[in-house]
């Protein structure tokens, strides 16, 4: 018996799009629903390894997604060859090499679970290629009224019939220390009265590597679609898929995206869609509650199963464009830093009250035994700025300095916090 998914949801978008179900009415659809196999299939035409994820709806309340392990996953084509998947990690499904899926073919998802429940989809062609005809950048004022970098994206289709797409993005940008220092923490020492009679110890030396110029990459997180059906011809022309306002840090010196373009079916736009108006916290009480999200996946062989997911073949096509800040907003101040790099502190070596002493042999602490900054340095929150000029002066109350360097949040010295300090291969400069 043939069952397709049918149910109210609230789904919490990640890479793996269907990981997370919030209960929503009827008040025992959580009932209804909790166990039910997700499917995450969305297979190009790329020549790669491809990817298939399963997983388990669970409640809201719950830290992380149930991974379904011990499946048999293939895809068959409409000659009856099969594609193996096999599991390489718990609920991650990948074909043992690249493999490139073919215009002309349907192929069919095949799915068996440990408990023996038998999950297939609907035959799908692998649509057409249609390219990336260009991406570029424009400085524009979007409709909320903030000013930034839009990145638009055009193409160009010859066909009759309309083109159906949906975007994701990777991007990379420089991440520039602003109070980078040449000199970082050596010696962090909590023995006290150790072999050269100190105590507590931090000292700072040269660094080994560089910390002031990295790149960080992000990679998009939301459903991004297109079509041409509403259109005059079947080009899509500046198409916005990424908006960069100006206090964006990622545009602040040199930035890189990579757009990736899935150009779909009717049937798939429309779960996309849907999923995207499921996913909305503006549409959720007011379209959803009857509102309904079916797939192209269905169960075979039980009555009380439920699956959620789309088995997706798309035709795959990619642009990356580069462009600096001052490209677009010459001689005009970059967004602010990540982080607030404003405020330098100085934490004491030793905490108020401190007092040792050797009592036979052995040292005795009193109040805390916590130093301010040697915790500060061991958790990664403290960067060297500079030593402190002023350390065990005495102020007119009587009170000592017991800082004895100037610091700052570690990634507003050291640029490791936030990228790589490793140009990615792709990395050009202008």
């Amino acid at each position: 018996m043939k069952k397709k998914i049918k149910w109210l949801s609230l789904l919490c978008l990640s890479p793996v799009f269907f990981g997370c179900v919030e209960e929503f009415e009827p008040e025992n659809i959580t009932e209804v629903l909790e166990g039910a196999l997700v499917v995450d299939a969305r297979i190009s035409d790329q020549n790669m390894q491809h990817t298939i994820f399963l997983t388990r709806t669970f409640p809201f309340e719950a830290a992380m997604p149930i991974q379904e392990s011990g499946a048999q996953v293939n895809i068959l084509d409409d000659l009856g060859n099969s594609i193996n998947f096999l599991e390489t990690a718990p609920g991650t499904y990948n074909t043992s090499s690249a493999i490139t899926l073919q215009h002309n073919r349907a192929y069919t998802l095949e799915i068996t679970t440990v408990d023996g429940v038998r999950y297939s989809s609907n035959a799908e062609a692998m649509p057409s290629r249609v390219e990336v005809a260009e991406v570029h950048a424009e400085r524009r004022v979007n409709s909320s009224e903030t000013e930034g970098i839009a990145i638009l994206v055009d193409n160009q289709d010859k066909a009759s019939q309309p083109n159906y797409f949906r975007y994701e993005y990777d991007e990379t940008y420089k991440v520039v220390a602003p109070d980078f220092n040449p000199f970082t923490w050596d010696v962090i020492d909590y023995d006290f009265f150790c072999e050269d009679d100190d105590g507590w110890e931090v000292t700072v030396a040269p660094r080994g590597e560089d910390a002031n110029i990295c790149f960080a990459n992000e990679k998009s997180n939301d459903i991004i679609l297109a079509s041409t059906a509403n259109l005059t011809s079947n080009n899509l022309d500046d198409y916005e898929v990424r908006f960069l306002g100006t206090d964006n840090y990622a545009i602040s010196h040199r930035y890189s995206i990579l757009v990736k373009q899935y150009h779909h079916d009717i049937n798939a736009a429309s779960f996309f869609n849907s999923l995207n108006d499921f996913s909305s916290s503006e549409s959720i009480f007011s379209n959803v509650q009857t509102g309904q999200l079916e797939g192209n996946i269905n169960v075979e062989n039980s009555d009380v199963a439920i699956v959620f997911g789309y088995f997706e073949l798309s035709s795959y096509s990619e642009k990356r464009l580069f462009f600096n800040y001052e490209d677009f907003f010459p001689n005009e101040p970059l967004p602010p830093y990540i982080i607030n790099c404003d405020f330098t502190s100085g934490p004491e070596l030793y905490p108020e009250g401190f007092h040792a002493t050797v009592i036979d042999g052995k040292v005795v602490i009193d109040g805390t035994s916590n130093s301010p900054l040697i915790d500060g340095i061991l958790a990664g929150l403290l960067g060297y700025v500079g030593d402190n000029e002023n350390y065990l002066e005495v102020d007119e109350a009587g009170e000592a300095d017991g800082s004895p360097f100037l610091t700052k949040a570690l990634g507003c010295v050291d640029c490791r916090v936030y990228g790589n300090n490793t140009p990615p291969d792709f990395w050009i400069e202008e």
